[in-house]
Formats: structure tokens, sequence, C-alpha cells
């Protein structure tokens, strides 16, 4: 991830002067992968990634999201951040900094990146690596982000230290008698990173569940009790787990085994971003998201699994809403415009095929005008939201009723065929507006409505039929005024 800014320094001593740590190979191991997840996770990042920092060119770690690839250093976005000064670095929106203006992994060369972090890697005082998140999307990164992403860094350090340690024993081992006392050192070492490791996962606020070979369940972290409602237990039968754990599909539907993220990953090796449904008894549905990896020790035999689950329930319930406001009318609630000529395709499509035709009723209300101009837009508000009721109470099931603007509404009549069946239906529209329109403070209003009426079919489009209603509509109108 290139910049074309002035040359920046080299972080730390330079690569010739430090010792081979011996870190991991492109090919992460799956712990190591496990926190990348992680640090995309708590920080709600789609990509993230471990790079090397102590040789001239950075090569890859461990990725997540995206395929990574080998890329100088020297005046990187990653080395021209983290000059800024010691932790956690932030840019919530790179394509605002015109150092990175030329970078291919901002212009779409190689990437779209908007949202960037890295948080440092620091072994024995040194800085051999980064940690780095990143989104297509800008973010708003905040403290409790930074915190968190310095948190799953410590980890990764501590990771890469247990590694370059474990890698210098094996060498002494067979070389000096000296090596046991080593090895005594180098398992406490690793004793004391297991332990902080299983500390960090307890305090995340991602579900980490982990597998055994035999696909029972053996580890579940704190959030992921809170989530279930009870702890990881190795006793249940696989394909009980679903029942016993409390696992659905997105919408609350009992879900097989076999479709569960968790299972998925013995079958699949790996898996991301597989939702599912967690169902607890008089706790609301909760929507999680999960992706997950097969472990594998040197020989390449499967010895378990890691899977790591993020809450979206709240993000699936505000695209929900947002997709409702996009097609419903604020006040009334009934569909606007859009959502009327999404329907009023397919149901032309449909007579299209069936070789019939349907009805479109274009209703004005008379008299709107008046109770806006003397009683007010609140009035005016009360007495479209009566209207529509009377609307939705006088159509039949499978009809639909929308409103396109002002106090002009229109009703779809899929199933109409006939001039004279479609007049039944605008005859009771008609009679529905008799009464006055009473609002909540008791008052009345005459308010009548006009309708005209357009049978449609093979040959009309959306456009046509609405086109035919409205000067239907406003036949009726001129016809009322002689």
């Amino acid at each position: 991830m290139s910049s074309t800014t002035e040359p920046a320094p080299v972080l730390g001593r330079p690569a010739a002067d430090l010792p081979d740590l011996d870190l991991p190979a492109t090919d992460a191991d799956p712990a190591l992968e496990g926190l990348v997840r992680v640090a995309a996770a708590v920080t709600g990042m789609t990509r993230a990634s471990v790079i090397t920092m102590d040789t001239a060119v950075m090569h890859v770690l461990a990725v997540h999201g995206f395929r990574g690839a080998s890329w100088p250093r020297k005046g990187s976005m990653v080395e021209t951040l983290m000059l800024r000064g010691p932790g956690v670095q932030t840019a919530d929106d790179v394509t605002e900094d015109s150092r990175f203006a030329l970078s291919p992994w901002v212009d779409g060369r190689r990437g779209g990146i908007r949202a960037f972090a890295c948080a440092p890697v620091d072994v024995d005082g040194r800085t051999v690596a980064a940690l780095c998140v990143f989104d297509h999307e800008p973010h708003t990164f905040t403290d409790a982000d930074r915190e968190r992403l310095a948190e799953v860094g410590t980890a990764v350090a501590s990771l890469l230290r247990a590694h370059q340690q474990a890698r210098q024993l094996a060498d002494l081992a067979a070389a000096s008698q000296l090596a046991r006392a080593e090895t005594a050192r180098a398992h406490d070492e690793l004793s004391r990173s297991t332990a902080f490791t299983r500390a960090l996962l307890e305090v995340l606020p991602v579900g980490v569940i982990g597998g055994d070979a035999d696909g029972r369940v053996t580890l579940f972290n704190a959030a992921a009790r809170d989530w279930h409602g009870l702890d990881a237990d190795p006793t249940v039968a696989v394909e009980d787990i679903p029942g016993a754990f409390g696992l659905t599909d997105v919408d609350g539907a009992p879900l097989a085994y076999q479709d569960v993220p968790f299972s998925r990953v013995y079958t699949e090796g790996r898996v991301d971003d597989a939702e599912m449904g967690i169902a607890l008894p008089g706790r609301p549905l909760r929507r999680v998201s999960g992706s997950g990896v097969q472990v594998h020790d040197d020989e390449g035999r499967m010895t378990g699994i890691v899977v790591a689950l993020t809450d979206v329930t709240e993000q699936r319930a505000l695209e929900a809403a947002l997709r409702e406001a996009a097609l419903h009318d604020p006040l009334t609630g009934l569909p606007n415009r859009n959502l009327l000529l999404d329907r009023l395709d397919q149901s032309l499509a449909a007579a299209e095929r069936a070789q019939r035709r349907m009805a479109v009723l274009y209703c004005d209300l008379d008299g709107f005008k008046p109770v806006n101009d003397s009683a007010g837009h609140a009035a005016g508000d009360e007495v479209l939201v009566e209207a529509s009721r009377r609307l939705a109470a006088a159509i039949r099931p499978g009809d639909t009723v929308a409103r396109i603007g002002g106090d002009e509404f229109v009703v779809l009549c899929p199933e109409v065929g006939s001039e004279q069946a479609a007049q039944v239906i605008a005859d009771r529209i008609t009679a529905a507006f008799e009464q006055p329109l009473r609002r909540t403070n008791g008052a009345e209003h005459a308010v009548g409505i006009s309708i005209g009426v357009a049978l449609c079919g093979p040959g009309d489009t959306a456009d046509t039929a609405l086109a035919t209603s409205d000067a239907a509509m406003y036949r009726v109108k001129a016809t009322r005024k002689r």
C-alpha cells in the first residue's frame, strides 16, 4: 500500500541490524489468522492483515477479507501513518489525505481503501510487524476501537514472540543439554501468552467458539456463553447441537445441523459471514454472523475448528427499517410510488402471461385543500391518515392501495378483468367517503373522492397505466364541475 509522498524513514533499526525473528510464513497459523479475524470484528472492518515491518519489502503473515500481497515498506501507507507517533494510528477516510491520492490501494488499482487503522506489533522493543484493519467505506474510529485494536495487537505480539522462542529452543535442544532449562522458560512464556490470549478472548465483544476433531463443542468465550445462555458442552451429540444451543435460521425457524456455521467449517474447511439466529426463551431472537476455519497440526491433521460470531441484530433491523422507509409513505404507512411501480410491473407481467386485463384506480380527494387552508397541515395529515384507512378497508385481499403524493392515491386490482367489476370496487370506495372524516379532536371534514378507472393488459406499461387512470380521474372531476 504505497504513497507518492516524500520517503519516510524506516521504523526501528534497519532490517539488516535485526536478528532473524523466524516469523510465521505467508500461510498463517490458525491462531494468528483467528486474531486477524478478531481485529476486524472488534473494529467493524471487513478486512484485516498482519504484515512485516522489519524488512524492506513488507510480507503478509495473515489476512482476512482480501488477497494480500508483498509491498515495499518505504513510503507505504502503514509506515506513513505509524510515523505519526506510538500506538494505534487511524484514518477515517484516507481519500481525504493528499499523500495517498495516487496509492493503488486507494485509487482502485489494487483496492479501494477508505477507512484504515494500524497497530504496531512490538517484540522485545522492536516494531517487527503491523496489525492493520481497513474497509472500502469511511469509518469514524472511536477510542474504544483503538483500545480493542491495541489489545489484539498485543496478543499478536505475544503469539509472534512465542513462535520465535519455540524455534530458538528447538535449535538449542539439538545442540546442548542447556536447552532443557531454556525449554522450561519458553514453556512458562508460552503458558503466560496462552493465559493472556484466553483472558483477551473473555473480554472481546465477539463470540468465539471452539470445536475438537470429532465435531464436539469444547469452547465458548464469555460473549458466546451469554448469547447461548450456557457454556460449551462436549457431551452434546453433534446432531443435537442446534437444539441444545438454540440455533435457528435468521427468521427463527429450526436449523438443521449441516446448515450451522460451526458444522459447515468441518465439511467446507472455511466459512465466511454465514448468518443464523440464536433463540432463547424469554429473549428476542439474536442474529449473528459467523466465520470459521479449521485448525491443523504440523502434519496437516485437523485438530479442531474455531468460529467467531458477530452480533448483527441491530444492523439487520436498521437495514430492514431503511428498506421499509424507502418503500412506504411515512405518514400513512401505505406503499409509496416506488413500491407501487414495482407491484404494477409485476401485475402487468402476470396479466400479459395470462392474456387478461387488470384494473388501476386513480383516486384524488375532493375538498382536501380547504382542510389544509382552514384547519392547518396537522389537520390535513389526520384527514389523510383516516382516508388511507378507509381506502384500505374498502379494497379486496390481494389489492394494493398506495399514496403517491399529496392527496392522490392509487388502487391496484390484479384480478379484475372487466369494467363492471372495477366499477364495483370504485363504488365501494366512493361509498366509504360518504360520511365526513373525523379527527381526533372530534372535528369533522366533508371530503369526497374522485376515481378514474383504467383497465390495462398486454402492451401496457406502469407509466401508461398510471397515465390512463389519471386522465380518467380528471374526466370524472370535470364532469362533476359542470
